[in-house]
Order: structure tokens, then C-alpha cells, then sequence
């Protein structure tokens, strides 16, 4: 198995070849005239809408339907922040290990800091937080101190200025939904977006008014 990480980022020309790998199933080493088979199985992942990326000309519509046979979609951290303790104890002990530093817990004002949190950057960015505070930590339990410091350090600087766009416009729209409980006439309302035109905005971020409503 080979995992392709952001792959809506992959230059066209690289897209071509992949493609080329996919459908012929083999390569040829730099180098050599010879092709080689491979029987290799590819995981992809990226934050991009491809769907999105294929009409504006940035993506190969080919190479999505090759790579699109089982199709998983992450919720966003700020979306699951029942994960967030989770995930920082899990990035804590791993951490601790890497900076031969005996940590053993969050200190429950610390974690309720990064459940308050937003975080475009998502679970890489939580990670680089978790990261600076064991850096500096000179005790067993990482400080509310520690993660406010790491929290000013870490901002959305880590994605570029489109992507943070895309992400502030899914926080509040996922915010929007759920404080109308799904109701798509009062949110576009409140967002000053005529209904048609505020459905292609959910449509775009994978959101559904359904998933939204109160049982």
C-alpha cells in the first residue's frame, strides 16, 4: 500500500503520470528503458474539494474516478472536539517519549483551553501544539500556561490564505446549521444568501441539513 498525502495539491504533470501508473499498472525508473509491473493499492487523502478542483482545471477528472472507489470523509476537528482529549494525550505520551520527558497528564484547565480552541489547522495543528508545550514543559503535567503560549504560537499561518477561507466558511456554516437545527430557509436568512444559493454553499462542504436536525 502506498499513502499519497495531499494529493489536490499534486502538480498536473505528476497527476498525468500517476494516472499512467494506475491504468498500466507499472513504471519505469529513472534511468531505465525497461517498465516494471506493480501491484501496489493507493490511499489518498486531502482537506481540497476535488470535486471543486476538477471544474476549475486543477484536477485530472480521470485520475479522481481511478482513486474515488471507497470514499471516507473526516469531520473536521473543530466538528469532533469530543476527539480533542483523545488525541492530546495520545500526541502527549508520544511526545514525551520522542523528548525524553516524563509527562503524564494535561492539566484539566490546559484541556479545557483546547476544547475552546478553533482549529483550521485541524489535527496536525493540535499536534504542533501539544508539541511546543512538551518542548518547554518543566514539569509532569503540561500547564494552561504552557498551552496558551503554544496556542499564541500556532496560528492559521500553517495553511495558506484560500485554505483558511474554506475553513472559516465551513466552521460557520456548520455553526449556522446547527443554531437553526438544519432549518436551511432560516439559515440562508441569517447569512443574508438566497436558499439556492446557500444549499450550493453546504453542497460544497459535503454538509447536509439532515445531519443537523433535532430527532
Amino acid at each position: 500500500s502506498v499513502f499519497l498525502d495531499e494529493i489536490g495539491d499534486m502538480p498536473m504533470p505528476l497527476q498525468v503520470k500517476l494516472l499512467r501508473v494506475l491504468q498500466e499498472r507499472e513504471v519505469k525508473p529513472v534511468g531505465s528503458v525497461k517498465s516494471i509491473p506493480v501491484n501496489v493499492r493507493i490511499i489518498a487523502a486531502t482537506h481540497r474539494n476535488l470535486t471543486k478542483a476538477i471544474a476549475e482545471g486543477l484536477f485530472r477528472e480521470d485520475l479522481y474516478y481511478r482513486l474515488n472507489v471507497v470514499c471516507l470523509e473526516l469531520p473536521s476537528l473543530n466538528e469532533r472536539i469530543d476527539d480533542i482529549p483523545l488525541l492530546a494525550r495520545h500526541f502527549l505520551k508520544q511526545l514525551a517519549e520522542k523528548y525524553q520527558k516524563n509527562l503524564n497528564n494535561i492539566a484539566p484547565d490546559a484541556m479545557a483551553l483546547l476544547l475552546e480552541s478553533d482549529w483550521p489547522g485541524n489535527v496536525r495543528q493540535l499536534r504542533n501544539v501539544i508539541e511546543k508545550a512538551v518542548a518547554f514543559a518543566t514539569t509532569e503535567i503540561v500547564s494552561a500556561t504552557l498551552i496558551k503560549r503554544a496556542l499564541q504560537n500556532t496560528s492559521a499561518t500553517n495553511t495558506s490564505l484560500d485554505e483558511a477561507k474554506l475553513q472559516f466558511e465551513r466552521d460557520y456554516l456548520v455553526r449556522l446549521m446547527k443554531t437553526t437545527q438544519g432549518n436551511v430557509t432560516h439559515a440562508a436568512r441569517i447569512a443574508k444568501r438566497n436558499r439556492s444559493e446557500f444549499y450550493n454553499l453546504l453542497r460544497r462542504h459535503g454538509l447536509e441539513p439532515a445531519q443537523f436536525k433535532q430527532n
